[in-house]
């Protein structure tokens, strides 16, 4: 089991339609360390829940199979955190633009 954020330890969210499940999993390895659970998944240690972008290249190797495929997952933020706007840096601007526009195509890709 994969430890993240603030959500319920070993509590999977999924919704199909206007239909909701909260899934308690169990299993005797856990980690709040993403690698480490993508290693034990291409290990066959069990399966995990992971952002598509995260395991993209092990999907497209047949690694890792995508299951429950029609439901879908929450919706996973991602931050940029920096000091303050007005100094940003020229590098650090960059930086954030190409983050926006590749998680941008990312998902219109999907």
């Amino acid at each position: 089991m994969l430890r993240e954020s603030e959500a319920a330890y070993g509590t999977w969210y999924l919704s199909r339609g206007n239909k909701q499940e909260t899934i308690k999993v169990r299993g005797p390895l856990s980690t709040n360390d993403g690698e480490t659970g993508v290693l034990w998944a291409l290990a066959g240690y069990g399966i995990l829940m992971r952002s598509e972008w995260d395991v993209r290249a092990h999907l497209d190797a047949g690694r890792l199979v995508p299951v429950l495929t029609d439901w879908t997952l929450p919706v996973a933020d991602i931050f940029a955190v920096y000091p303050e706007r007005a100094n940003l840096s020229a590098k650090v601007t960059a930086f954030i633009d190409f983050l926006r526009e590749w998680f941008r195509r990312e998902a219109a890709s999907e």
